[in-house]
Parts: C-alpha cells; structure tokens; sequence
C-alpha cells in the first residue's frame, strides 16, 4: 500500500477525546481508538501556503536493559539488581505502537530518556527499534543516558566526560545541538540541556539558525528534555492534562529559575529564546513524565518596536505509560 494511502487508512479511525474541549485545542488529550495510542496536537499557521509538515514528538522511552557483556561491569550488574521499573526491556512495546502514528510525519524526534541509564543493550534497543528503522530520527539526551547508576545509591565511577565521549561514539547525529530545515518552512532543533543546563556550544548554533530562519520566512522549532521557567506565578502549581491523576508541577523551578544557579551560556539560550518569538514558535520537552501545556513570556521587535507574546512550550507525557500504549505529539506546520 502506498504510504499516502496507508495513512488515510489509519487516521479512517475516529479519535476519542480524552480530556480538553475544542475550543482549547493546547489543552486536549486523544486516543486514537483503533490501536489505542494516546496523541495530542500543535497547529502552527505560517501563511506561507502548500502541504503541511508533520514533526512527532516521542518522550521518555527507558531502555533498562542490559545483554550479557553489561553484566560483566560491576555498576550495570548492580543497576540490574535495583533498577525495576520497565526491566527486560519492557518498554519496547510502547515505543513500537507510538510509531505507527509517528511513522507518517516528516520528522520524527524523541526528547531524552531513550536510555534508562547507559548500558549496551539500552542501545542496542535504540538502534534497532528507533534508528534502524527511521533513520532520519532526531533524539536529544536526557539525564538518564549519562549515568551507569540507577537505584543503588553509588556514584557513577566513571567521569561525566568519560561516559559522554561513549555516547558520542555511539549517536547517530550531533546529540548537543542538530537542526533540520522541513519544507521551505520550519527549522527543527534538537538541543541538549540533560544537565540542566545549555552547554557553550548551544547559543551559537541557535542564532545562526535563528537568523538564517528570519532570513527565509520560517520558523523554529525547539526540542530537549528538560522545560524552562515559565515566570509566571500562576505556573508554581500547574495542573498537568491527565485530569484523573491530579499532579501539579512548579514550573517556576525549571531551567532559568532564580534557584537554579543558572550560567552564562544557558542564560545566553534563554536570552534567545525569549528575545526572538516570532521566529521561535514552540518549546517540546519531556521529563515530567505527565502532560503539561505553558506558556513562556516572550517578545520580539518589529519596525524598532518591542512586540509582548508567547512562546507555547508543551511537556508530553512519558512514552511507557497507559499500558505501553505510546504517547505521540503532533505539530503540524500549516
């Protein structure tokens, strides 16, 4: 079957609204009732006419898995003992049914937490179940990628450097910073700040595409793991979608907040993010493994004018949840 066709064909399934109301599109929730997976939607308008471009969002994955030469280093083999949630690799069913929605759009990217924690056999999951398949996939790191300790209380024996150098070995693109221009329309960035942090090498990557997306009338997108401070009040206790479980997150403690020691190059990161939003359209991250919708004030100058608005930052829920069900975000660039 075509793909065109394989598509109509899949979408033929009704969606089942599961929270939200269409009058608030940023704060609904779908299941796609034929296979079961959940999905949300971002429409961004550009006016500049032709087809759409589709970019899926996936988020929090957790390879914990480890083969037998992982077991023969001393931390994994204790991580394995400790490490319980999704073991044996659990979460391989979820990511394959989020990618029957995700395999129809242009871009596919996953923010952080793919790995569980830094073994072989977590990526060796990656590479066969993600990157062997959609190799065009972007993937940001997320703070699980950069530890061999998870539960058992020990530091990490090896150095950060030491255990960032074997993932760089190992992805298949920049993991610190990768853009993509989709369409004649949208930049697509995938950008590291697993540590809470933007690394140096960030800010000016993203201005030279900011200014190369000023240039020809599109638009920036940003993925990575971690949100930013909103700085808002309303925000210190924000309700996430998922109505039945009822947690709230403070996303005035996220990256950028007053308590977060923040440095030079992530304020330089921000400074840009917040100074250029009518470039920068949207913020998708991951983490908080439930469903938020923010907003980040923001403004952008035109004509030597200071124009105040809002760069829509979405948190997607973790990929595992839901029975392994898979969890997709659409942004469609009209």
């Amino acid at each position: 079957m075509h793909m065109q066709e394989e598509k109509c064909r899949f979408w033929e399934s009704l969606p089942e609204q599961i929270t939200g109301e269409e009058s608030n599109p940023q704060k609904s929730l779908f299941r796609h009732k034929e296979t079961g997976i959940y999905y949300r939607i971002h429409r961004i308008p550009t006016g500049k006419g032709g087809e759409s471009i589709e970019i899926d969002q996936i988020t929090d994955i957790h390879f914990n898995f480890c083969n037998d030469k992982d077991l023969q280093n001393e931390e994994l083999a204790d991580t394995v003992q400790c490490r319980k949630w999704l073991a044996g690799a659990a979460s391989v069913q979820g990511i394959r049914n989020a990618l029957q929605m995700a395999k129809y759009a242009d871009q596919i990217v996953i923010t952080g937490d793919t790995l569980d924690y830094l073994s072989e056999g977590a990526m060796d999951l990656t590479r066969k179940e993600i990157w062997d398949v959609f190799p065009e996939t972007l993937i940001c790191l997320g703070g699980h990628e950069l530890t061999r300790e998870m539960q058992t209380g020990k530091p990490d024996k090896e150095p950060l450097e030491a255990r960032r150098a074997v993932l760089e070995s190992f992805w298949k693109h920049n993991m610190y910073y990768t853009s993509r221009v989709l369409g004649n329309k949208v930049i697509v960035c995938a950008m590291d700040n697993s540590c809470g942090k933007y690394l140096p090498c960030i800010a000016e990557r993203l201005r030279e595409d900011i200014r190369l997306a000023r240039e020809n009338g599109w638009i920036l997108l940003l993925f990575q793991h971690e949100p930013i401070d909103t700085g808002r009040p309303e925000d210190e206790a924000c309700p996430t979608l998922w109505e039945c479980d009822g947690k709230v997150y403070n996303f005035r403690k996220c990256i950028g907040s007053a308590d977060r020691n923040t440095d030079e190059p992530t304020a330089e990161v921000l400074s840009l993010i917040r100074e250029n939003a009518d470039i920068v359209r949207g913020i998708y991250c991951g983490h908080l493994h439930s469903a938020y919708y923010t907003e980040i004030p923001a403004y952008y100058t035109e004509n030597g004018e200071r124009k105040e608005t809002v760069i829509p930052q979405y948190v997607l829920e973790g990929n595992p949840y839901n029975g392994q069900s898979g969890h997709v975000l659409r942004i469609i660039v009209e």
